[in-house]
């Protein structure tokens, strides 16, 4: 089974606009202790396999939100954008190597905007409907 989610970090970092936004600061779950520059943050919400009348058929649909955090909400915000850019309606491959997953599709769903006043970051927040063979 293949986890997409070491090769979504990848394909985020392939891009040269990411890159150049966030450098390689883009963090599974959450953003080490201290981290104050523009970050992006994914994590799984939920997952949901696929069956068909013989059994699994190896789909994955996860529900994957990626967060993009700043000390200004509009730099959160047009990081969030490139994010949007790169993944909605994306089919292809992601990752390389061990971590190559094929994706059929991926969905922008919603997005949102949030302060953390423990860390003193704004944050622009966006789920993505995955459907990737896990196989």
């Amino acid at each position: 089974m293949k986890d997409i989610r070491p090769a979504l970090r990848a394909f985020l970092l392939a891009d040269p606009a990411i890159a150049a936004a966030v450098g390689d600061r883009v963090y599974p779950l959450k953003m080490p202790q201290g981290v104050d520059e523009p970050s992006i943050v994914y994590q799984r919400i939920s997952g949901q396999g696929d069956y068909h009348m013989q059994g699994a058929s190896g789909l994955n649909r996860p529900r994957i939100q990626v967060g993009a955090w700043a000390q200004s909400i509009d730099t959160a915000a047009a990081n969030a954008l490139l994010v949007k850019n790169r993944l909605s309606g994306y089919q292809g491959d992601m990752g390389s190597g061990a971590i190559l997953v094929y994706v059929q599709a991926v969905f922008f769903d919603s997005e949102r905007d949030f302060f953390d006043e423990q860390a003193n970051l704004a944050g622009t927040v966006g789920d993505y409907i995955f459907n990737y063979d896990e196989t």
